[in-house]
């Protein structure tokens, strides 16, 4: 393989073993010889449904926002079509992309999380599923070209979504600065979900008349009191 070739193949995807926190380890990476075409990227909220007997429609509630999963397909090609005709067989290929990402590690006792690379895009996930199709042979039946379906669960941090969970939480104490028309039911609801905590926060607040609130006032909305 060239220079030219080593250079290219340097920005293709490229899966990293790495730890439970997203730290690159030490290990043999598994490296693209064709980039992806596409990268599909899905998501998933939780919601709770509940209907009310008697009346039409359905309201929801929010649960939770799952981590988002990856699909590709990569190319496997043992003909050294895209190495300047270095020949790199397809089952070595096979067993990096194994190695990486479905080998128990024995100190672990399960396989490596990942960093998928491509481009801007660094993801730390683990692999969920993989389909290896081979679509080539040679004369003696041993592969020369395939292809792999690839589908990734992205680990998000768990500290870091504690902490976003908790900025987000209605039991934290919030401060909010009235704009004209704003109305304190209307306010409480954006707050708690709920408008019918209202009496407190004004009671909180001190408001004489909550009916009228003066644009620019800054009212503080605390932990719910159940």
């Amino acid at each position: 393989m060239d220079a030219v070739s080593g250079a290219k193949l340097a920005f293709n995807l490229k899966l990293l073993q790495a730890d439970e926190n997203g730290t690159p380890k030490l290990g043999v990476p598994f490296l693209a010889m064709f980039n992806p075409d596409s990268v599909a990227i899905s998501e998933e909220i939780n919601w709770s449904y509940h209907e009310q007997p008697g009346m039409q429609g359905t309201s929801v509630e929010y649960i939770r926002t799952k981590g988002r999963k990856f699909s590709v397909e990569l190319l496997l090609d043992g003909t050294g079509v895209n190495t300047n005709g270095v020949k790199v067989p397809v089952p070595a290929q096979v067993l990096l992309f194994r190695m990486a990402t479905t080998t128990v590690v024995g100190d672990v006792h399960r396989p490596n999380h990942l960093l998928l690379q491509y481009g801007l895009l660094l993801i730390h996930c683990v692999l969920l599923s993989s389909t290896i199709t081979y679509t080539m042979f040679d004369i003696t039946g041993l592969p020369i070209r395939a292809k792999i379906n690839a589908s990734f669960a992205e680990v998000t941090q768990t500290g870091l979504m504690a902490v976003l969970a908790m900025l987000s939480s209605p039991d934290l104490t919030r401060q909010v600065q009235v704009k004209e028309g704003d109305k304190l039911p209307l306010l409480t609801y954006s707050i708690y979900k709920n408008q019918d905590y209202y009496l407190q926060v004004a009671k909180v607040n001190r408001l004489k008349n909550f009916r009228k609130l003066k644009a620019g006032t800054l009212l503080n909305f605390p932990p719910i009191n159940k």
